[in-house]
C-alpha cells in the first residue's frame, strides 16, 4: 500500500539529555531537540496484519494537522519544529476516518459490547494509552507512562490502511443520520481536533456558563471547534 512516511536523522542537540522514557536512536518526547533533516517520502508498505483485539481500517479521509507540518518543516538549523513525542521513520496522519475491513475476534466496540463489523464507519483516538499505569488510572491517559501516538511514534493514516486496537476505535454509524457519502468521513476526520477543544473547555475547564466571557486565540480547526 502507498504511505506518506517521514524520515529524519537522529542528531541530538548538545543540550539534549535522554529521558527516562526515551529510546536512544529511535524515540523521544522532545522531537525538536533530536530529529534533523526531515524528509517526506512516498513509501510502499505491506497492509498491516491485525491481532485479536485490533481493527484494520481503510482510510477514507485524513486531515493535515499543524503538527504534521511542523514535523516535516525544518528550522534554520535543520531540526523539526515539532517538540513532542516522535519516533521516525513513521507514516504521518492522525485526524482520520474510514471503514472497517477486518476485525480481530476480540475487537469489541465498547459502546455496544459487540465485535466491530466489516463496513462499519469509524474513527480513532490519537493517543494509545495503556490503561494500567498511575496516570491512566487517575484519568490522565495523555500522561500514560507507555504512551504511543498514531502518526507520531507509530504508523498513522496517511496510508491506504491503518490498524488500531479496538479500545481506541469509535463508531461513526450514528452520524449517518446527518451525513451522507463522503461527508460522513470528512466529519469523522475532525473528531480528533474537536475533542481537543471539548477536553479543554468541558472536561478540564468545567464549561462556559451564562454570563461568562471567553477569548479564543487562533482560528484553526481547534479554535473553530471551541467557538
Amino acid at each position: 500500500m502507498k504511505t506518506v512516511t517521514l524520515h529524519a536523522d537522529w542528531q541530538p542537540k548538545p543540550d539534549f539529555k535522554l529521558g527516562a522514557k526515551d529510546i536512544d536512536g529511535k524515540l523521544t518526547y522532545l522531537g525538536s531537540k533530536v530529529w534533523k533533516n526531515p524528509e517526506l517520502k512516498m513509501v510502499e508498505k505491506d497492509v498491516p496484519k491485525i491481532g485479536s483485539t485490533e481493527v484494520l481500517i481503510k482510510v477514507k479521509a485524513c486531515g493535515i494537522c499543524g503538527s504534521d507540518v511542523h514535523m516535516a518543516q525544518p528550522d534554520d538549523d535543520g531540526y523539526i519544529w515539532y517538540p513532542g513525542l516522535t519516533a521516525f521513520p513513521a507514516t504521518l496522519g492522525h485526524e482520520f476516518a474510514g471503514v472497517v475491513v477486518e476485525a480481530g475476534e476480540q475487537a469489541i466496540n465498547k459502546r455496544t459490547g459487540k465485535k466491530f463489523e466489516e463496513g462499519e464507519a469509524v474513527t480513532a483516538e490519537e493517543m494509545f494509552w495503556c490503561a494500567s499505569c498511575r496516570p491512566c488510572a487517575d484519568g490522565y491517559p495523555n500522561h500514560c507512562e507507555k504512551l504511543q501516538e498514531i502518526g507520531f511514534s507509530c504508523d498513522g493514516a496517511f496510508a491506504e490502511y491503518v490498524k488500531v486496537d479496538s479500545r481506541y476505535v469509535w463508531s461513526l454509524e450514528e452520524l449517518k443520520r446527518v451525513y451522507k457519502g463522503d461527508d460522513l468521513f470528512l466529519a469523522g476526520s475532525v473528531v480528533e481536533p474537536t475533542s481537543v477543544a471539548y477536553n479543554a473547555i468541558i472536561e478540564r475547564g468545567g464549561g462556559i456558563r451564562p454570563g461568562d466571557n471567553a477569548v479564543i486565540l487562533g482560528g484553526g480547526p481547534i479554535g473553530l471547534a471551541a467557538a
